[in-house]
């Protein structure tokens, strides 16, 4: 089997793009709160990898077993003043673990901004500040330095199944610790759902990030783009008006110097 890479190796230790769950894209919808309204989601999710995509796309066994502890807090507020326009904070905890090796901390915070042109869900757009708080040097939060992300996002409802779908890009600049500068990043998300009763609803999505070849200390580093493909699956349940759990199942199922993990998510969101 071919050997790994040894930037899926460097990339694991100096950030947690190597395992494919993003705090921003993953499980968003271009719905946007109603004015003055409140929302809290707190997930746990576990990852859990023994293989990793080389630069050319093959699987094949890393050194170790790698595992990732993300627990994210999301809030969002509907802006009191602004119709259709949304306010999201992402605070996110981190933990990985390979071999000996492991570190713990806070994560990149997201601000972001979503503002809702078309009824109905049917065209929103986002903007998001991604401000490097993680330590890249102990591959806390994503790769690089201080980035933006520019997202269209869309939503159609057929009856009792709702599809959602949105494409962006993402720029980071080099981050200063490690000199590391990742390759634009462009992004397809598409999840659809279907309502089973008044209080469950079955979902599934599919996540396609191409991030392309970055920079070591300025010098273009060849054969360093992260891509993934991630499909999750997974169910919601409304305990009430305002709150809400839902549970995901994500696997990467191809990529590019990216861990070929297996994922558990629940979450838990409450509305005020």
């Amino acid at each position: 089997m071919k050997k790994i890479c040894a930037f899926i190796l460097v990339a694991f230790v100096f950030s947690t793009t190597a395992f494919a769950y993003d705090h921003l894209i993953t499980n968003e919808t271009s719905s946007v709160k109603e004015q003055g309204t409140l929302q809290a989601e707190a997930s746990i999710l576990y990852t859990s990898a023994s293989k990793a995509f080389d630069m050319d796309g093959e699987s094949g066994d890393l050194a170790d077993d790698a595992t990732n502890l993300f627990v994210p807090l999301k809030i969002r507020w509907g802006c009191r003043l602004v119709p259709n326009l949304e306010f999201l904070v992402i605070l996110p905890f981190e933990k990985w673990d390979m071999g000996d090796a492991g570190e713990s901390g806070l994560g990149d915070i997201w601000f972001a901004g979503k503002y809702a042109i078309m009824p109905e869900g049917l065209l929103t757009l986002r903007g998001a500040l991604d401000i490097p708080t993680g330590d890249d040097e102990k591959g806390l939060g994503g790769a690089g330095g201080f980035g933006i992300d520019v997202a269209a996002m869309t939503q159609k409802e057929l009856g009792e199944a709702t599809l959602d779908g949105q494409v962006g890009v993402r720029y980071n600049v080099e981050d200063s610790d490690t000199k590391w500068q990742p390759g634009l990043g462009v992004y397809l998300d598409g999840e659809g759902s279907y309502e089973l009763t008044e209080a469950w609803a079955a979902q599934l999505g599919l996540e396609l990030m191409f991030i392309g070849d970055g920079k070591a200390d300025g010098n273009d580093a060849k054969d360093s783009g992260v891509n993934w493909i991630e499909l999750n699956v997974g169910a919601k349940y409304k305990l009430g008006e305002n709150m809400g759990l839902k549970g995901d199942v994500l696997y990467n199922v191809a990529g590019k110097n990216s861990n070929q993990y297996f994922g558990v998510l629940v979450r838990f969101c409450y509305g005020f």
